[in-house]
């Protein structure tokens, strides 16, 4: 199959792309103010390149994909202001030529003040894209301002697939495409990167009277091999926030210089081995022109001045410098200004400043540093846990907060020249729950975590920064620990790739089952109970219509069997496995008949415990929710009521599969989405005292379970 598919590849798309197509790429991109649309192509190689056969558009969804062009229909453009352009023939790009595309030409010459190389579609003189198919151009311009795409690549005219040359998302990942796996005529895509996994260029419009403009030519981190793009390329997995800056628009003029951007990612002031600064931005580029200035909060003025010419990020985009620092109350501050600008003894200045932080090891806040910052942003102590000599200041996660933004540094295990560990931590978190009693640890525990940051069960979600939906968020919270990209199923225990919604071998399952009590219906798609990621898991589509809305219970051999797969126990660092069907009841299966379901050992706990957070979280006080009650009364358990069970099942259940790390990072990553956390993970022994008729508040005693007749 790997060789028919080659030779329909290779033989009959390969041979025919020109040479000198893979040094093509989009260079810049402006989306705002409408007159001013246009995108620019840059040759970055040392020869012309025929751009015959060469296309652009930004068209796609409704079921209309640019690669079905192969096919004649369902190709996009044309409508909805979208459109699916193609290079004149026999247009040339010289080598290091950039050249622009307006969007709407007829104002082009009044913004710029030049005319662009091509314009979509004008009576002047100004050369005219042509019309990828008839019609496709009928709806002139725009790019939207958030959720797009724009597409570059070829097609010579018969073979059954396309080739991308370059492949741009920004706002969000909305019309984002993936074509693994899609088969036109005699021959198939190669895996691409999953949709919920691509990156964008910024999750909003860049600022009016600028543009996004490509500041790494080499397109940064993408994969070189096994993609559909030119050369082997997987184009849809450049990291695009990284690759392209905000700049002053010059079309066709070259890109302007835009400063390369970089944070201070992790500092280590007080430590037993040696004192570092960690820069973190673009791969592989230079910090010429760039300071580091060391300020001393007792003096006000700068104790060292660090010169950053001569250096480079690594491919990762670190840059770690080895530096004696002082303890606190200190700053390091990032400038866009040579060295020869700065001296030792200088007062603070926030002139070119780039970026900074205010640091402490205990020592009280100092205010003239914090002029260095954003008003606000706080001054971060390294020895906030007592462990000043082994951690470091790292911003949580990886990169997070923005530039001259400190709220995002935690104190944590030092990570120099690697990625930032997701270091959540919650703090005072529960810091206001009642174990007095039963009532008041519900009461508490209720006020704390309800209220959550809600996301829409499908499309894109505003909740704070985060722009995703419950799918995004799954890719995320179920991804096999192992194997990245793919997601782990709850009852069957396998994996699919990720390969976003809609329809898969894998859904959604409301552990909960939404039809008792918060369908969509009057209460809308993304009620909150439907859409509480801490209740909902991936699984397997047949499983998942097994399961249906059966409560939860014990079952027998008499019941329906569904069995496991074989998976590696990432609980464990030796070659343990865990599922595996034996046929036997209960062995490692699911069971079920009518009324109930069982499920297998490993995830019994999971199960409980997500339905004892709802249970807690929803209690019918906010207007559009619901009241939700564990009860072991199975008559009440029924479509249009609020009520799941069986209690007494899951308590059972929840000492049986006692807390894993498999929850608590599910739990740690929710809670950086959805500002909330499952109690009864972070604190198992509180369902007792909650759900335990006479249970023990106060202390830790889950024998008190087995008393109450549950074993």
């Amino acid at each position: 199959m790997k060789k028919i598919f080659c030779m329909a590849l290779c033989m009959g798309m390969a041979l025919s792309v020109r040479a000198g197509l893979e040094d093509l790429v989009i260079s810049e991109i402006r989306v705002t103010p409408t007159e001013g649309e246009f995108f620019e192509i840059h040759n970055k190689g040392a020869t012309e390149i025929d751009l015959s056969n060469v296309y652009v558009t930004d068209a796609t969804g409704d079921g209309n994909f640019y690669y079905n062009i192969t096919t004649g229909s369902n190709y996009g453009g044309g409508s909805s202001a979208d459109f699916h352009a193609k290079f004149p023939n026999g247009a040339i790009i010289g080598a290091g030529e950039y050249q622009s595309i307006a969007i709407n030409g007829s104002n082009f010459f009044g913004e710029y003040g030049i005319n662009p190389t091509y314009e979509l579609n004008e009576s002047d003189s100004t050369p005219n894209m042509l019309e990828a198919v008839a019609g496709s151009i009928n709806n002139q311009g725009g790019l939207s301002n958030a959720g797009e795409f724009l597409v570059l690549y070829f097609w010579d005219g018969s073979s059954d697939l396309v080739q991308d040359l370059d492949y741009v998302v920004w706002g969000d990942q909305a019309e984002a495409v993936d074509k693994s796996g899609v088969t036109i005529g005699g021959s198939t895509y190669l895996n691409e990167t999953p949709i919920i996994s691509q990156d964008v260029i910024a999750s909003g419009v860049h600022t009016f009277i600028q543009s996004w403009q490509r500041i790494d030519l080499n397109e940064g981190t993408e994969i070189l091999n096994g993609g559909n793009g030119i050369s082997g390329h997987d184009e849809t997995s450049e990291n695009l926030s990284s690759t392209f800056a905000e700049g002053t628009p010059n079309p066709a003029g070259g890109i302007t210089p835009v400063v390369a951007q970089f944070v201070i990612n992790e500092i280590d002031a007080v430590s037993n081995s040696n004192d570092f600064i960690e820069l973190y931005g673009n791969a592989n580029t230079s910090t010429d022109g760039y300071t580091l200035v060391l300020y001393d909060g007792f003096t006000d003025v700068s104790t060292n001045v660090i010169s950053l010419n001569g250096m480079n990020t690594d491919t990762n985009g670190y840059l770690v410098i080895n530096t004696t620092l002082e303890g606190g109350a200190d700053a390091v501050a990032l400038y866009v200004s040579d060295v020869t600008n700065f001296n030792v003894g200088d007062a603070i200045t926030s002139t070119d400043i780039m970026d900074a932080i205010v640091y402490d090891s205990g020592q009280a806040d100092d205010a003239e540093l914090l002029a260095l910052i954003n008003p606000g942003q706080p001054q971060v102590n390294e020895d906030a846990n007592g462990d000043a000599m082994n951690e470091s200041l790292i911003r949580c996660t990886n990169g997070s907060g923005g530039q001259l933004n400190t709220n995002s540094f935690k104190a944590f295990t030092p990570s120099p020249g690697a990625e930032n560990a997701d270091c959540v931590t919650f703090g005072d978190y529960y810091a206001t729950a009642d174990d007095t009693n039963a009532t008041t640890l519900r009461n508490t525990l209720h006020d704390i975590i309800d209220d959550h940051c809600t996301f829409n069960y499908s499309g894109p979600s505003t909740c704070g920064s985060n722009t995703e939906d419950t799918w995004s968020l799954l890719s995320k919270a179920d991804e096999d620990p192992d194997v990245p990209g793919q997601v782990w199923m709850v009852y069957k225990n396998n994996n699919f790739t990720f390969q976003g919604g809609g329809q898969q071998a894998y859904n959604r399952e409301h552990t909960w089952p939404q039809s008792y009590g918060f369908s969509s219906g009057a209460l809308g798609d993304n009620n909150a109970a439907r859409t509480d990621v801490h209740h909902l898991m991936m699984s397997e589509v047949g499983y998942n219509g097994d399961r249906g809305n059966l409560y939860f219970d014990n079952c027998d051999a008499q019941c329906n069997e569904r069995s496991t797969d074989t998976h590696e126990n990432p609980n464990t660092p030796q070659n343990d496995t865990i599922g595996g069907g034996s046929g036997v009841y209960p062995g490692n299966s699911n069971w079920f008949d009518g009324n109930s379901f069982e499920v297998w050992n490993f995830r019994k706990g999971d199960i409980a415990r997500a339905m004892f957070y709802l249970d807690v979280r929803y209690s019918g006080d906010v207007a559009g929710e619901v009241d939700l009650q564990l009860t072991d009364n199975a008559s009440l358990i029924q479509t249009g009521a609020p009520y799941m069970g069986l209690l007494s099942t899951l308590l059972e259940w929840h000492v049986s599969d006692p807390v894993d790390d498999i929850e608590r990072n599910r739990n740690d990553f929710i809670f950086t989405k959805q500002l909330n956390r499952n109690p009864f993970i972070d604190h198992p022994e509180w369902v007792e005292c909650i759900f335990v008729t006479g249970g023990t508040c106060g202390t830790v005693d889950n024998d008190l379970i087995f008393e109450n007749g549950f074993e």
